[in-house]
Parts: C-alpha cells; structure tokens; sequence
C-alpha cells in the first residue's frame, strides 16, 4: 500500500544512498490510500518482475488453488460455487442476525473483516457486549477509543499511529491488561510470536486518539496479518479486493457472511462485489479510462453513472419484491397455520369435554344401582343392630317371670345381625367405622367397583387420552412454522438461523419489503425525469442528506453513551498496590 508520494520520497534516499530497493506486493490486494498504482508503473517501467504463485499460508490444499483464482477474480460465480462446497457461505436473515452469530461464534484471534468503519465500530459493540457478559472482558474501570466505545481490560485494541517513544505502530493489535483510574492504559501484543512478551503503557490522549477496539475491522485493517480462521461480512460496500483480503486471512478456515435470502441471491452479491474495483492504478490507468470518457459520455460519464444507478435501483427493486412476495407467501401460509391449528385445539377441546361428560354419565349409570344396594345392605344390618340393642335392653329390664321369652328373643336378634355383618362385609367389604357416616360408608365402598367397571375404564382412558391432546397442542412447538420458512426459503438458509426466522415479523417484513420496492421505483422515475447532469446533482445531494442523518445518529449515540459513562458510580482504580499494573495474562 505504498502510495506515490511516499514511493517517491524513499527512492530518492535509497538513490543518494547508493541502495537498490526491492518492491514485494500483492496489486491484487487494497491500493494505497493516496495515489496508488506503484507496483503497476515499476512493472511497466522496469519489465522485469518474479511472481511467486505457490500459497503457503493455508491448510487446506483445495482452498489455497481457490484463493489464487479469488486473486485473479477468475469466473466469481465457479469460485462461490466452489466455497458454498467447502461449506464457506453462511446465509444470515438481516444485519442483527449476523451480528449475533458474529458476536456469540468468533474464537480468539480470528479475523473479521466488514466494509466501512462504521460497521466495524457497530459490530465491535456488539462483540464487546457479549465478551462483557461471557466475562471475558472487566467493566470495572474503562476508559473510551477513538470510535467511541468503552476499553477495559480484556479488550482487543488496535493503535493506528507511530510512536516510536510508545513503541507501537499504525495498525498494530493489543490486549489490554490494566485500565487506570485516569484513563491510560497497559496492554501486550497480541499475537506476537516475541520470547519475551511486549508490553506498552499508552497515555489516556492517545488512546482517546489514536486507538480504538479491533474485534472488527475493515480490510485494510487485516491486511498483513494471518489468523486461525476469519469472517468476511460481504456488503454492496464492499470491493473485489476487500473480498479477497477477508477471505484469504484465515489459515484453518475463511467465511463468507452474507445477508440474502437464499444462496442465489448471495451468489449475484458475491459476484457483484468481486466485480467491483475502486483501485487507484496509476496515472496511466486513469488516462486510459479518460480517454474511454472522452469518446463516448455513455462509456463512463453522467449517462453511464446514471444508467448504473438506475440499474442498481431496477435490481434493488425487483430484489425487494421478491422478498415482499416471499414473505407475503410466509405469512399467508403462518395465517392458514394458525387458523388450522385454532381449529384443531377446539376440536381437541370440544372432544375432551365431551369425555368428560361421558365419563361423568357412564360412572352415574354405574353407580346408580351400586349405591342403591350398599345403602339396601347397610339399611338393613342397622335396622338388626338395632333389634339387637332393644332386645338385649329388654333382658336386662325385664322380671323372672319373662326372662326365658326375653332371652330367646335376644338370641334370634344377636343370630340375625350376625348374618346380616357377613353378608354385608362379603359384598362390600366392611361394615362403617367408626363415626363414619352411611353416606360416606356408601362412596367408599362402591367407588373400587365403580372404577374397576369395564364401562368406566373405557370412558376414563377415553377422557385422559382427550386431555393429554389437549395439553400436547397447548405445548410450544416451534417446527410447524420452521418447515414453513424452509419450503419458502430454503432448508439451509432456516437451519442455520432458527431463532431468527421464529422471532421475525413475516407480515411487518413483507410490508417493509413493499416499502423498500416502492421507494426504488420511485427513484427510478425521478431520475428519469431528470437530464444527466440534474440526476448527478440529485446523487450529490442525496448523499450529503444520508451523511448529515448518520452524522445526527452518531451525535446521538454519543451522547446517550456520555450520559451511561455519567450515571455510572465513579469507578476505582483495582490495580496493584504500588500503582504498576501486572503484566502476567
């Protein structure tokens, strides 16, 4: 990335110095950020370069022959073919969906590259809550970076200026170790492959300038560095070359992250960012395409711009009908669902109720006349206990002269309530205890008859087996909605992200959709109401509004941020004793 000024300031020192210089570089990687193209115009000037065509960095033999095609942008829509086989495209619903697999997946050292800084310092928020909830990273003292967000220890930050007083360089990744009351901060180098472990005390003005989180970075950020794995999070911001950085700095694995709705639609994104190259060649590549402008504005002037607009917006349009239309058939489909299964849980309910008064009639028919002979039975051993009360009083009251009559009359009666006992404890088990009322005896003794009677066991099963449907259908079941979104959007595309399809809004998700369409082809009309030149002014001005309303969010952001940091309890500074942080992970 060596621009053409800097280029020029270090071949005249190695000129007056008598040195040769050597440039080694990837032109297929991100061009300088001042004017580039210094590669390119030492080739045509010397004639002479090596290129070195055998790839080391990766294990897997069929991935480092894709990243040599990825680098010539050889047929991108073979090389997503190819990577959607190795399993390397994951499909996401919407950027909060990705965000979270992002935040809740990425290991240790792994890379993700994301388009724009804005992005990166969303999806650093993001990775940062999640590292503070798994306690990976203290919330006790934090100091803020330069994008803004918290730093504590834990955290993984990059340094984007030399200091060579600091001993840290542009671009440069650490790990924070200590963060001090007063804002400054001890870190160690991450992923230095040093004996000795470097470590760097960096002043709270610096950190405040010059350093922010580096979980997420744009492609120029990893540039250079090798990782376990990465993540590239593939956006219409994103160029051919930011593409081929992300996905060539994981040894182990690179993935692709799309946000689409099946993996077609992720495979037009691919193409159509690999396709894009926004590289400052030189000043004979940008003569070359002048003078193609100058032949014919529709090459490359206002009426391409504005035929390339218009085409992007025909292809934002017809994308954004295809999802109101498939979300539209979601939701018809989750309505039919609801309405089907309303039906089924009254009808399950309708058919235990009537079991239930089933039940309830077969056990009354039942016990009817089971109830009718126990009380016949218990009646009648109490009317002879009572015979047999009267005739024992009378024999004890009466004189000598009846004593014999009064004896055989008590011994009848003793004789008959004893037959009346067995004949009651044979049919129904036990003559009533004690205090025990005659129509609490009756219910004990006729429920086990009751219960066992064919005619009950049958309507009982019919009952509990009506009820437990009941319950069964009450159950949250989620797969009935999931097969739905798979017939419509794809088995893959579900499974890898479940509970983003069950928590989405399929009706709100087509009406924005619409939404969406509606707006392009608005945009469309306009534009084509509008001469060349007008519509480029339009361009202008409508990006100038976007930058004020993202300007006025951020503004926002930060503030309800400075007002968090404010309503926090003063943090303390939990360091050693003697005010020097321990260097030991």
């Amino acid at each position: 990335m060596l621009d053409q000024d800097s280029a020029l300031a270090l071949l005249t020192v190695a000129a007056e110095a008598g040195a040769t210089l050597a440039l080694v570089g990837d032109r297929a990687q991100l061009p300088a950020v001042g004017r580039g193209g210094v590669l390119d115009m030492a080739a045509q000037i010397r004639g002479r370069t090596i290129d070195m065509a055998e790839v080391h960095r990766f294990t897997v033999t069929a991935y480092a022959e894709l990243s040599v095609r990825l680098r010539d942008r050889d047929d991108p829509g073979a090389i997503f073919d190819q990577l959607h086989a190795l399993g390397l495209i994951r499909l996401h619903a919407d950027s909060a969906s990705l965000h979270e697999y992002i935040a809740k997946n990425r290991g240790d050292g792994e890379a993700v590259t994301v388009a724009t800084n804005d992005e990166a310092t969303r999806l650093n928020a993001r990775i940062r809550d999640q590292r503070t909830r798994d306690g990976a990273v203290d919330e006790q003292t934090t100091t803020n970076g330069s994008d803004g967000l918290p730093i504590g220890r834990g955290d993984l930050i990059q340094t984007r200026k030399n200091n060579t007083g600091l001993g840290v360089a542009n671009r440069q990744l650490w790990v924070v170790q200590h963060v001090a009351v007063d804002g400054a901060l001890w870190a160690v180098e991450a992923g230095s492959d040093r004996k000795r472990e470097h470590t760097v005390r960096l002043p709270a003005a610096y950190v405040t300038e010059h350093a922010h989180l580096a979980y997420a970075s744009t492609a120029y950020g990893v540039q250079g560095i090798t990782a376990p794995a990465s993540h590239t999070i593939l956006t219409e911001a994103m160029t051919g070359a930011a593409v081929y950085v992300g996905m060539t700095r994981g040894a182990d694995e690179n993935v692709l992250h799309v946000i689409a709705e099946n993996t077609a639609e992720a495979r037009q994104q691919f193409i159509g960012a690999v396709e894009r190259d926004r590289a400052d060649r030189g000043l004979g590549d940008a003569t070359q395409q002048a003078a193609e402008a100058v032949r014919g504005l529709v090459d490359d002037g206002p009426v391409k711009i504005v035929n390339t607009e218009i085409a992007a917006l025909t292809q934002q349009a017809e994308r954004a009908e295809q999802r109101a239309a498939l979300w539209q058939q979601a939701a018809d489909a989750l309505t039919e669902l609801h309405v089907r299964q309303s039906y089924e849980r009254d009808q399950a309910t309708h058919a235990a109720e009537t079991a239930a008064r089933q039940l309830e009639r077969v056990r009354a028919e039942v016990a009817a006349p089971l109830t009718e002979r126990a009380s016949a039975a218990l009646t009648e051993w109490q009317d002879a206990n009572t015979a047999q009360q009267v005739a024992r009083d009378y024999l004890r009251a009466v004189g000598r002269f009846g004593k014999r009559r009064a004896t055989r009359e008590h011994h009848t009666a003793q004789t008959l309530t004893h037959d009346t006992a067995q004949r009651l404890t044979r049919r129904w088990g036990e003559s009533p205890r004690w205090n025990e009322n005659s129509a609490s005896w009756v219910e004990r003794v006729t429920r086990p008859q009751i219960d066992a009677d064919p005619g009950v066991v049958e309507a009982t099963e019919q009952h509990e087996a009506a009820a437990n449907a009941v319950r069964k259908m009450l159950e949250p079941d989620p797969w009935p909605r999931l097969r739905i979104y798979a017939r419509i959007f794809g088995t893959e595309t579900v499974a890898n992200n479940r509970a983003a399809y069950l928590a989405t809004r399929p009706h709100a998700n087509a009406e924005d959709a619409t939404r969406a369409a509606r707006q392009a082809r608005a945009e469309i009309e306009a534009l084509r109401a509008l001469t060349p030149t007008e519509a480029i002014q339009h361009f202008e001005q409508t990006r100038t509004a976007e930058q004020a309303r993202r300007d006025v969010s951020d503004r926002a952001l930060n503030e309800r941020q400075r007002r968090l940091d404010t309503s926090r309890s003063y943090p303390h500074d939990s360091g050693p004793c003697d005010g020097r942080p321990s260097l030991g992970r």
